[in-house]
């Protein structure tokens, strides 16, 4: 199986965590994934939970007024000086918690759209040309974008949360196509969904 094929089954998180607490196959699924891509993996990263919960609190000042702030949610602008972030700001945060969106293969796109709507209309180029800082809004807005993008697309998500919860990238020429990998994606959750569903044969 290509390493890409893991994807589907790292991120079947209601099926693995049901089976927590009975020390199912959570363990299995990832030191099966580590041993066989262990050059690939910053292991230190993994702290033994198929997705870890990255909402802790961040600290930074604002830009403008250096007002000190700590959130452990995204904010668009200074309470204090009411000047809108830049984009250093958001790459405090990773891209689901820019659209408040639980970490997950699996999200509600019709609410991340919702989201996406409702920050762009903050941060939309036409409603701060006249902003002497149009520019670094303007950044923010391509940021917003591309982050979007990336959580709409079923493979794109799925790389991400890989990077993201393993500090692992797949090259380019261990990509499938896109078609092919939803395809398996669909194939392998099918399988194991059934109750004699065999994990370890299906992560080989």
């Amino acid at each position: 199986m290509k390493k890409i094929k893991y994807l589907s089954i790292l991120w079947k998180h209601k099926k693995i965590n049901i089976c927590n607490h009975k020390n199912c196959y959570t363990y299995n699924l990832a030191q099966n994934f580590f041993h066989s891509n262990k050059n690939n993996i910053d292991s230190n990263n993994y702290n033994g939970n198929i997705l870890s919960n990255k909402n802790k609190v961040k600290h930074f000042k604002c830009p403008k007024c250096n007002n000190n702030i700590s959130t452990d949610t995204v904010s668009f602008n200074c309470e204090v000086c009411k000047a809108l972030f830049n984009i250093d700001i958001f790459r405090n945060f990773n891209i689901f918690e820019l659209f408040n969106i639980e970490v997950n293969y699996d999200i509600d796109k019709s609410h991340l759209k919702k989201k996406f709507n409702e920050i762009q209309n903050i941060y939309h180029p036409d409603k701060n040309a006249q902003n002497v800082e149009v520019d670094e809004i303007n950044e923010v807005s391509s940021y917003l974008n591309n982050a979007y993008k990336t959580l709409s697309n079923d493979v794109e998500r799925a790389l991400y949360l890989l990077k993201m919860e393993y500090n692992y990238m797949i090259s380019e020429d261990e990509c499938m196509d896109d078609d092919e990998f939803l395809s398996e994606i669909i194939k392998i959750n099918v399988e194991i969904s059934k109750p004699d569903a065999n994990i370890e044969l299906l992560t080989k």
